[in-house]
């Protein structure tokens, strides 16, 4: 695909910013917080390294996979702001009967891999959508976004001895470093330290970056798409509510849903 600016995606990141803010607010939903701390990444992955005219090859396309699948208007969000899925099916986010859930259900169409919700369970997925393409000789990249919060689920790491030691080079863990979970901050929980030292000792190449450093997630993507014989995890550090003056590290917009005040504020903030 053809190499991106970080202009361009200064404005597709915002256009996905009030996407998420739009469906959610429509839907008096919540988890404004941990979708608007991926938008950066999100942006990145579907513009620059999701090649959009390959998605409908079943047997080789790259994939990626929502593990933290609470901010499923993140991914609601980057899906239609390519092209794949039309604006005003974000209005039925949430809605009874609707296919488009809070937790994402499988829609290989529409491009959401697998059903989500469960945290821990997108790496194991992930891990073996990787180990069947190499099965087939594909060259398709497999991408999981997970949150920091979710890998205290020992499933986690299991699944990521086993790619270690299955040299899943065509694995990419995306590992959404902005330290608030439902609870608390990571520190006041489990308190996982040095995520990147962690994979790292479990075989990852793994690569630090500001999640928010659009020339920085770039070239973390083109180097994962280097690594041989070792899969990558790239821990980006973000900020929960990223963009938003009032959500920005706030450990209650994991869960509050914006009054119209605050909508039309967090709209005109996204500059």
């Amino acid at each position: 695909m053809m190499r991106k600016t970080a202009e361009f995606y200064q404005e597709k990141s915002k256009e996905i910013r009030k996407l998420i803010l739009k469906t959610l607010h429509y839907a008096n939903g919540s988890f404004n917080g941990g979708s608007l701390s991926a938008a950066d990444l999100l942006t990145v992955l579907f513009f620059g390294y999701l090649d959009q005219e390959q998605v409908q090859d079943v047997n080789d396309r790259d994939m990626f996979i929502l593990s933290k699948g609470h901010c499923s208007s993140a991914l609601y969000a980057a899906l239609s702001a390519v092209g794949r899925m039309p604006r005003e099916r974000l209005f039925d986010y949430g809605k009874d009967g609707s296919t488009l859930g809070i937790h994402p259900k499988r829609d290989i169409n529409a491009g959401i891999e697998v059903s989500a919700g469960s945290l821990g369970h997108g790496l194991a997925l992930a891990v073996g959508s990787a180990l069947a393409a190499r099965i087939r000789h594909a060259d398709s990249r497999v991408f999981v976004l997970m949150g920091d919060g979710e890998c205290n689920e020992g499933s986690v790491w299991e699944n990521a001895a086993f790619a270690s030691r299955q040299e899943l080079d065509h694995l990419t863990v995306i590992v959404d470093r902005n330290r608030l979970q439902g609870c608390g901050r990571d520190e006041q929980i489990l308190n996982y330290g040095d995520m990147a030292e962690k994979f790292r000792a479990f075989g990852f190449h793994t690569i630090e970056i500001n999640g928010h450093d659009f020339q920085q997630i770039d070239h973390a993507f083109e180097e994962a798409a280097a690594a041989r014989k070792k899969p990558t995890a790239i821990i980006a550090h973000t900020i929960k509510g990223k963009g938003v003056s009032f959500m920005e590290d706030r450990l209650e917009w994991h869960y509050k849903s914006t009054t119209k005040e605050q909508y039309l504020q967090a709209v005109e903030e996204i500059v």
